[in-house]
């Protein structure tokens, strides 16, 4: 499911990014989705990793701000929320 929304955001802004151009209502309109997806697709690790316990949580988002930007650092917090976190609990 991560994955899906992944496939549908990166249309969405891309689309978004081609029609922002000119004055009317639709670019208007483009422009608000542009920036909204793109925060959205630069978020996506962190948003993805909703569900995992609160340090790992944590730990994603401070990749992604710090890190993401540089493509290698989205990389490893995208797969850092898709792989599940082993407890230190189990034995």
């Amino acid at each position: 499911m991560k994955i899906f929304g992944l496939v549908i955001l990166i249309p969405v802004c891309a689309v978004s990014y081609l029609c922002k151009e000119g004055d009317n209502a639709v670019a208007i309109i483009a422009r608000v989705v542009f920036i909204s997806s793109a925060l959205a697709l630069y978020f996506f690790p962190a948003i993805c990793s909703v569900g995992a316990q609160r340090k790992a949580r944590v730990s994603i988002f401070k990749l992604n701000l710090l890190a993401g930007w540089t493509g290698v650092g989205w990389i490893i917090a995208l797969y850092r929320s898709m792989v599940k976190p082993i407890d230190d609990d189990q034995t």
